[in-house]
């Protein structure tokens, strides 16, 4: 329960303590029993006393209350006041971390695959500057994403989200001479970054800072840089050809190769890459994939003006002239190739889907594939 005495740059604002720390008063006879009930709380925690889901709740209840008796009892000022309130946060919240990161591992499975299949990604593809990879501060922005990961306090993961933010900022504004520059600019920057970086428990980090940082130590720009870095993964959990600078057939000749290098790399069992134990989840992603696809090879009818097709929509009613027949036909041929496309992939669903419920006749198998696709 020892407070760091080493404080980080975020921390330099607060005046220099000359009086004893937090974590020395709670060894003092008159914080004796509140330093008792911090330390049952956290054990109660540990042993799965109180309901998963009212913990968030819970716990931030308690910080608060803690941090409000051990002011009745010092009576500190404003100032150590709030560098109590972080101390309190690590004290509590660094020993819990283990136990309350594993927020939503589904989520991070499904975003941790969407970072492995798409590090296909190039600058190119997001339209960035080719010099952005070769700035000296861009190491230290993937350096800074991974510790998001490594360190255990709210407050520690927020400051390396911030601090990777900070520096895509920095490199996107040297670049543009110190020009003014945006979301437009940034948001790419990030996006790649994040992919290179590729953050384990990334959605459940998210949720950790966001449960457990109290909202009052959060300030506006720290708000901002938290939502643009939610953003990134939304759009690499999201990600297709059309929000890339490529055609749909590059993107899925990259993302099928990738594809099966995963699977590959499963079958070796090397230890560089391990989607999940179930052998399933590389094939609840395909199918997920395919899904897709074929939604929106569904909407191919929709999409007819796009596609500048003539006679997509016109009643058998209405007359076609002589002239236009070939036209027409060409227009057939390639709504058909559309339909037996369908056809094929639908076959292929039909598949993989047998080889997953096959797969899935245990009870656990059956529940987190059911899971993955929501009907949990």
């Amino acid at each position: 329960m020892d407070q760091c005495d080493d404080q980080d740059q975020n921390e330099s604002t607060f005046i220099r303590r000359i009086d004893p720390t937090v974590s020395e008063k709670l060894k003092r006879p008159e914080s004796l029993q509140l330093k008792e009930r911090i330390l049952k709380f956290i054990r109660d925690v540990q042993s799965d006393k109180y309901p998963q889901d009212k913990l968030p709740q819970l716990i931030m209840a308690r910080m608060e209350e803690f941090e409000d008796e051990f002011q009745e009892i010092w009576k500190e000022n404003e100032e150590l006041a709030i560098e109590n309130g972080e101390a309190f946060e690590k004290i509590i919240m660094k020993p819990l971390c283990t136990k309350l990161i594993n927020i939503d591992p589904t989520r991070d499975k499904s975003i941790e695959f969407a970072l492995k299949m798409f590090d296909f990604v190039e600058l190119k593809h997001l339209e960035i500057d080719q010099s952005v990879q070769a700035h000296s501060q861009f190491d230290n922005v993937i350096k800074e994403i991974k510790k998001i990961e490594e360190v255990q306090t709210p407050k520690d993961k927020l400051t390396c989200m911030i601090t990777a933010c900070k520096l895509v900022s920095n490199i996107v504004s040297q670049l543009a001479n110190n020009a003014p520059t945006g979301a437009d600019n940034f948001l790419p920057v990030l996006i790649f970054a994040t992919l290179r970086s590729q953050p384990k428990k990334p959605y459940s980090n998210l949720r950790f800072i966001s449960q457990y940082r109290s909202p009052k130590r959060i300030n506006g720009n720290e708000e901002y840089y938290f939502t643009a870095y939610e953003s990134a993964l939304e759009f690499i959990e999201s990600l297709d050809h059309t929000k890339l600078k490529i055609t749909a057939q590059e993107f899925n000749d990259f993302r099928s190769q990738r594809m099966e290098g995963l699977k590959q790399q499963q079958v070796e069992g090397d230890g560089t890459f391990q989607i999940d134990a179930n052998r399933n989840y590389l094939n609840l992603q395909m199918i997920k994939m395919k899904i897709q696809d074929l939604s929106k090879k569904s909407r191919f009818y929709e999409q007819s003006k796009k596609q500048k097709l003539k006679y997509a929509n016109k009643q058998l009613s209405q007359e076609i002239k002589l002239t236009e027949v070939q036209d027409f036909h060409n227009e057939y041929n390639i709504l058909y190739k559309n339909l037996l496309d369908m056809q094929k992939e639908i076959e292929n669903l039909q598949s993989i889907t047998e080889n997953v419920i096959k797969e899935s006749l245990n009870k656990s198998q059956s529940s987190q594939t059911k899971k993955f696709f929501g009907i949990l």
